[in-house]
């Protein structure tokens, strides 16, 4: 990192822009193309999305890092621009992965890269093979390569950048289902390595990936279905009902404990630990879905999040699965008039996901409404 960082302190006037079309391999490509253009003196690449901007010291940080770990690749937590005013909630919903699965993945030096902020040993980088097109979260599946291989990932728990946040529900839906949908694609793809004992991968490691892979993964979509199915039947009393019903509640009692722990253990206000919840509960139908998608072997495609800000977001059409899901709750409550505590407690649960939206969906309001106007000025 030394040679890179002396390198780059020397030439940081002479930045080079490469723009390129028809690029195969959505970000992967782009990022192996750059991988070709680095500099041959360069020992570390180093990955920061379009809306993060880093710290003056990002590089020493990072070099530090390395030299005090001897890891051959580094993880800085994502953190966002303006939310500890008007988004607390959404912001700890999201930090609660490092908090939990990159901290414990630390310990193992089994972390998987989640993207930006990460600087990783270019000798590594290349001997793994680059980055892989193969799933949508490049990144998570270039960690499972560097593990197998036997290098050390580390996570480093200090913000050194900040980007945004999504400006709508509709787009961080849309952020979530990518990364529940490529991880578990990525466990697919390397369900062999992760499973067969190998010398460098322990089973320890092979348990701490499998738990990061998992982190958003969401079973509850194919229960749903088969209890609205049963109520429906008039089998709401059956075993296979109560199976389903157990099933659902069980999913949200390990997203509320999941948001729960890490926001009592650091200690967050109680408004902020429900917003963190409602945001978890907002996602967990997206969720639901891309955990099915992934497991059914669906064409996934590697969608952006718009983060330009130049777009209208309509309120009108923001919830519409939300509030299907609702109504459908609501008339088999009225209809079926469930007499099984489990099965109605997973019909109270399933009707959550709309009030649960609306709240994320106005944070997101309120963010929004802070950040474009002053990057509007910015351009301007």
């Amino acid at each position: 990192m030394e040679a890179g960082s002396k390198v780059l302190r020397s030439t940081i006037h002479r930045l080079v822009f490469k723009h390129q079309t028809g690029v195969q391999g959505a970000k992967a490509g782009a990022l192996n193309i750059a991988l070709e253009h680095t500099d041959p003196l360069a020992t570390h690449v180093v990955t920061v999305d379009a809306d993060y901007v880093v710290h003056h010291n990002f590089l020493s940080l990072a070099a530090g890092a390395l030299r005090r770990t001897g890891a051959d690749y580094v993880q800085f937590p994502q953190s966002y621009t303006a939310t500890a005013t008007v988004a607390p909630g959404i912001d700890a919903e999201l930090e609660e992965y490092f908090r939990t699965n990159a901290a414990v993945a630390d310990e193992a030096e089994a972390l998987l890269l989640t993207g930006t902020l990460c600087v990783i040993s270019k000798d590594a980088l290349i001997t793994a093979g680059g980055w892989s097109g193969s799933t949508t979260t490049e990144d998570a599946e270039l960690g499972v390569r560097l593990c197998n291989a036997g290098y050390s990932g580390r996570f480093i728990n200090q913000v050194v950048g900040q980007g945004l946040l999504p400006f709508s529900l509709k787009d961080l839906e849309k952020q979530r289902y990518r990364w529940c949908s490529g991880n578990f694609q990525t466990l697919l793809r390397h369900i062999g390595t992760i499973l067969m004992p190998s010398g460098t991968f322990s089973l320890h490691k092979r348990l701490v990936v499998v738990s990061q892979l998992t982190a958003w993964f969401n079973l509850a979509l194919i229960p749903c279905a088969l209890l609205v199915v049963w109520l429906v039947a008039g089998q709401g009393n059956t075993v296979g009902s109560t199976l389903a019903a157990g099933i659902i509640v069980l999913g949200l009692c390990d997203n509320a404990i999941r948001v729960l722990v890490r926001g009592l253990r650091d200690r967050l206000p109680l408004a902020v630990l429900l917003n963190a919840l409602a945001c978890r509960i907002a996602l967990a139908p997206q969720s639901a879905k891309a955990s099915f998608d992934a497991m059914a072997g669906g064409r996934l495609q590697f969608v952006v999040t718009d983060k330009s800000g130049g777009k209208s977001h309509s309120a009108s059409n923001l919830h519409i699965w939300h509030l299907l899901l609702f109504v459908t709750v609501i008339a088999l409550m009225v209809v079926t008039q469930p007499n099984n505590p489990l099965v109605f407690s997973a019909l109270l649960t399933l009707a959550l996901p709309l009030p649960a939206a609306l709240v994320t969906e106005k944070s997101l309001r309120a963010y929004r409404e802070t950040i474009v106007p002053s990057m509007r000025e910015a351009i301007a």
